[in-house]
Parts: structure tokens; sequence; C-alpha cells
């Protein structure tokens, strides 16, 4: 059934607008400041995967907000952009980012494609995303979930947390780097993914957007979120880490 996410971008008292402003820092997760380095939302709309973002200069605009307050959609995925140093700020590198059928935003950086994506003027998530789909065998939860496995013992990085979505399930997954004791404390408290289930929807967000009962998603989790005309399927698998 096709909801509002107003409430959530805009009225709660941790809104996603809120949070532009006084995010949790990467440095100190007790301190906050603006991840307001641009913004983007995707949504279905008539079957099809729609996408809106914004530069740091028009970051939540009053076309933006229209636009938040006008759409309904069976899924969401909205973002805040705190960019990692030396990649490029503009709308283009705002996220969420489309590949094929799929929209993404992520959160955090993977070290082992920033010379890359430095080099050629993209950001490190959209290389991601681009190997996660190619790479896997097929695009069902399983074809992802291990992919994504695959990348995870690949790669180095402070996180690949992010959501995924296409026009009728969503994916969510937290993984953050907890090889290096003395930054796994911080990266536990940073790159966090938070859920709350309301009557007839279910919200996953960096940070908990209200006061009412959140559940802190564990590191290396994997959801796949599934919404039907009656409920909403979820199914969780675990990523598995060769240390």
């Amino acid at each position: 059934m096709p909801t509002s996410i107003y409430d959530e971008m805009l009225l709660c008292p941790y809104s996603m607008h809120y949070l532009s402003k006084s995010g949790k820092m990467a440095e100190d997760p007790d301190t906050h400041g603006e991840h307001n380095d641009g913004c983007g939302i995707a949504f279905v709309k008539n079957g099809q995967l729609e996408i809106h973002k914004r530069d740091k200069e028009h970051s939540w605009d009053s076309s933006y907000r229209l636009i938040i307050e006008n759409v309904q959609s069976n899924l969401f995925i909205a973002h805040n952009r705190k960019a990692s140093k030396d990649l490029e700020i503009d709308e283009k590198r705002s996220h969420p980012f489309l590949y094929h059928s799929f929209a993404f935003c992520h959160n955090g950086s993977v070290h082992s494609l920033m010379d890359d994506a430095i080099d050629t003027g993209v950001t490190d998530t959209e290389l991601f995303l681009k190997e996660l789909i190619d790479k896997a065998e097929n695009t069902s939860s399983q074809g992802i979930f291990n992919s994504l496995n695959v990348l995870a013992n690949k790669y180095e990085f402070s996180s690949l947390t992010g959501m995924l979505m296409n026009t009728h399930e969503l994916f969510a997954w937290r993984i953050y780097n907890d090889r290096n004791k003395e930054r796994a404390k911080r990266f536990e408290e940073y790159y966090t993914l938070w859920m709350k289930k309301n009557e007839g929807s279910v919200v996953i967000a960096s940070e908990p957007l209200d006061n009412e009962h959140w559940e802190k998603l564990p590191n290396y989790i994997f959801l796949h979120l599934k919404p039907s005309a009656e409920r909403i399927d979820q199914f969780r698998k675990h990523i598995t880490i060769n240390k």
C-alpha cells in the first residue's frame, strides 16, 4: 500500500532534515554536525524508479521538500551526504545512485576503490554498486547476498553499510570493519542501522528518527524486505567475514 515519507523526512523530532544539520560525526559519534554535502531520495512511481538529488548549495531546497510532501510509494530510500575527503561534491555524486534496475545509498568509505574513484571523478559508492550488481549471479535476494559477501571479504573499508532497492523490494545491510579494535568501538557507534516497525510499514535509518522503540541491528546483518498488499515479508541473513 503506497504511503508517505513526509513524517520521517521532515516532521519527526530527528527527521532526515534535522539530521542533515545535526547528524553523528564519524570522528567522534558523540558529537553532531552537518551532513549537508548533498541529499537525495528514490521511490517508485508508476512502476518505475524515480530519483531526485540536490547538491550542497541546493540541499533541502523548496523544490526537494515539495517532492517529499507529495510523493507516495511502497518503497523509499533517502540519504544525506557527508562526502569522503578528496571526492567531488556535486549533484551527480549525491546519493542514491541508479545502476540498472537498482537505487543505492551508502554510509562509509571503500578504501580499496578510493584511488580509482578520485582518478575517474566518481565516488567509491558508485564503483562498489557497479561491482556488486555485475558480479552477482542474478539479482535475487540470494544473488545480491552472495555478491555482497564476496566483496565484504575482498575490500578494505570503514563501512559498507547501505540500502538497495528496486521497484518491489528493499535490501539493507550493516557491515562495518571491526578488525581494528581501536576503531571498532567508534565504528560500532557511528555506522549504525536502526529499525522501527509501524502498523503497515517498516522504517530503517542510520539513527532513530524519534523517541519510540527502535531495534539496533547487529553488524553483518543483511535484510530483505518485500511489501505486498497484506504484509511486509522480512528475511534476515548474516554476512560471513573470513578473519
